[in-house]
């Protein structure tokens, strides 16, 4: 049987890590002075440093402030050790970079990024005539002039031209955007105990599948699956416990099913399966493979076993599952399951009743 591939979620950009690779620079740069025997520097680093990890506790709750203090200090390091370590060092560049990041936040108030933008640009006009030129410009040609600025002033206006015309932190927004709206659909579909889908998102996919009802080649098998006297582990070892159980074997049946196939939990301890089609492993359904697949789930659900202080807990579960050949509806095959399920009960539990 093909086990569910494990899928991890794309992560969020974070301006948390932005600011995580802010500390980390200064800390190398702190080995750098050390080494240059810049004691000023060094101090002031140990001061950056500092603020960096109050900022890394500050910026997931106050994210526009913490980003704002951390700019005003990146600018005030980039203007220190220029002016110390001299321009040949490169310090100056970061100024460009943070100007790029004040430019593209996805925050609805961007106008004091805008102008903390233009201060870094100036900045950066400024060391490059009294640290690069050494304010000494009298013996510059007007030309020289001009096309220093021209160049200097030219690339910070495309920059600032571009994030207008291109909408970068338009796009960066919407990039937020959907991502919150991608984590509330998955919340308002997802079980909250068990990570299965829950019957409201079930109901919405069963819709679906009514479509597909009486289409040749479009055969599909619901199971209805309930764990067997669950009100006993509740009643003797706690809800807590309960949980617990409920959540491993949410795990074996993600572990169990198909990426194509869907497990929710209906309720309680009981558990929807929508077995689909075409199967790589097996070809195409029929009541037969529909039986081995679920008692393969059930032998692996009986040999578990969970921990409890000197207890070692143990369930087993109970299947009933029909087939959508001889249907008109999805909801007469539901009921039907349903029923096949309480039959497997009756005659015995822990047990597959498939029609």
């Amino acid at each position: 049987m093909d086990r569910k591939d494990t899928q991890y979620p794309k992560k969020e950009i974070s301006y948390y890590w932005i600011i995580f690779i802010g500390l980390v620079l200064h800390i190398f740069a702190e080995f750098a002075f050390v080494f240059a025997k810049q004691p000023i520097l060094r101090y002031y680093n140990i001061f950056s440093m500092l603020l960096f990890v109050v900022l890394l506790t500050k910026t997931k709750k106050y994210k526009e402030t913490t980003l704002l203090i951390g700019f005003a200090e990146v600018t005030i390091y980039c203007i220190m050790s220029t002016v110390i370590m001299g321009w040949e060092h490169g310090f100056q560049n970061w100024l460009i970079v943070v100007v790029v990041i004040a430019l593209t936040v996805p925050f609805s108030k961007k106008k004091k990024f805008y102008f903390m933008a233009i201060f870094m640009a100036l900045t950066y006009l400024v060391l490059y005539f009294v640290v690069k030129l050494e304010g000494n410009v009298s013996n510059l040609s007007f030309l020289d002039i001009f096309l220093i600025l021209a160049n200097r002033v030219g690339l910070f206006t495309v920059l600032f031209f571009s994030e207008k015309v291109l909408g970068w932190s338009n796009i960066i927004e919407n990039f937020f955007l959907q991502s919150e709206v991608k984590k509330m659909k998955e919340i308002v579909g997802t079980d909250e105990l068990t990570g299965l889908t829950n019957r409201h998102k079930m109901n919405i996919i069963l819709e679906d599948m009514n479509k597909l009802i009486g289409k040749e080649g479009n055969v599909f098998y619901i199971a209805f699956a309930d764990l067997d006297d669950f009100k006993y582990v509740n009643d003797t070892y706690g809800h807590d416990v309960g949980d617990k159980i409920l959540i491993l074997i949410a795990n074996v049946l993600k572990q169990e099913f198909r990426n194509d196939d869907v497990v929710a939990r209906w309720g309680g301890e009981e558990f929807l399966i929508l077995l689909r089609n075409e199967r790589d492993d097996m070809g195409q359904l029929d009541s037969s493979k529909v039986m081995s697949i679920l008692n393969r789930v059930r032998i692996k659900i009986e040999n578990m076993k969970m921990k409890y202080k000197e207890h070692n807990i143990g369930v087993t579960m109970t299947f009933g599952s029909v087939g959508s050949k001889n249907y008109k509806s999805v909801a007469d095959m539901i009921n039907d399951a349903d029923e096949k399920m309480y039959e497997g009960k009756r005659t015995g539990k822990n047990k597959v009743v498939v029609l």
